[in-house]
């Protein structure tokens, strides 16, 4: 069965945005680093993630892992013998359209990180993707740099994408920029494609909103923290202005996925 979207992102528009024409790259490097693993399989089918390389000369996946039919609602084969395409053509219009703004984005960031930074560097995002039976579900992709040329062009990219369906707010997607030393976390509005930056949270939010998620009580983290309770009520109010978010489940569930927590 197959389900076509009709959208405004194609693979000739990611080229352009990657500068993938200006590109010279070896697969065979890759591929040599990720030889077919079952236990890597078994261990990503466990955690529900499928991993992916990105050729971005070709915009073709030279390996894939794991449960994609349970992850993404698709066959291995399709990814393996359409590449990135196939999944562009099954994202609803208005997520493609905020897509492409966030590739931009992802792909002006890690072009001018020093070659320290790339290593650590990381781009997560979200997007809906249409599967083999109509239904829609949302994908988080969690996207590192693994090779640039000289120019600071990426090369390969390791992409771990989970479903995300039930834990995040339809209407807007969100791009989290990071270089292992500082993050900017960016909000996109499905309805409109408008792009603003959202603010970062500090270092005792984020303290403060692990042990959130580990049901502690605002006097429990009071207590651990040598706070008052007022104080961090105030950090969980901070953290909800700084995200847009409407409660602290949504706001826990966010920082999780994209890897805060």
């Amino acid at each position: 069965m197959s389900v076509t979207i009709s959208t405004t992102i194609d693979v000739d528009l990611y080229k352009k945005i990657w500068q993938s024409d200006l590109l010279i790259s070896q697969v065979s490097e890759i591929e040599d680093l990720f030889q077919e693993n079952k236990l890597l399989d078994e261990a990503l089918t466990l955690k529900g993630t499928v991993m992916a390389i990105i050729d971005v000369r070709t915009f073709m996946y030279p390996c894939v892992y794991g449960d994609v039919i349970q992850v993404c609602g698709w066959s291995k084969q399709y990814l393996l013998e359409e590449g990135v395409g196939f999944v562009l053509k099954h994202i609803p219009p208005a997520d493609s359209r905020c897509l492409e703004k966030m590739q931009k984005l992802m792909s002006e960031y890690v072009k001018n990180l020093s070659e320290a930074e790339s290593k650590l560097a990381r781009a997560i995002f979200d997007y809906q993707l249409v599967r083999s039976d109509g239904s829609h579900g949302r994908m988080i992709q969690d996207t590192l740099c693994l090779k640039r040329d000289e120019q600071g062009n990426m090369l390969y990219m390791l992409a771990m994408l989970s479903n995300a369906t039930h834990m995040k707010r339809d209407g807007r997607q969100h791009l989290r920029l990071s270089n292992g030393r500082e993050d900017l976390i960016y909000e996109v509005n499905n309805t409109t494609s408008e792009i603003r930056q959202l603010e970062t949270l500090s270092s005792r939010e984020i303290e403060i909103a692990k042990l959130i998620g580990r049901k502690m009580t605002s006097e429990e983290i009071a207590e651990k923290l040598f706070l008052s309770p007022h104080t961090v009520n105030t950090h969980r109010q901070n953290m909800l202005r700084k995200l847009d978010m409407m409660d602290t489940l949504e706001l826990i569930s966010f920082l999780s996925l994209y890897r805060f927590i």
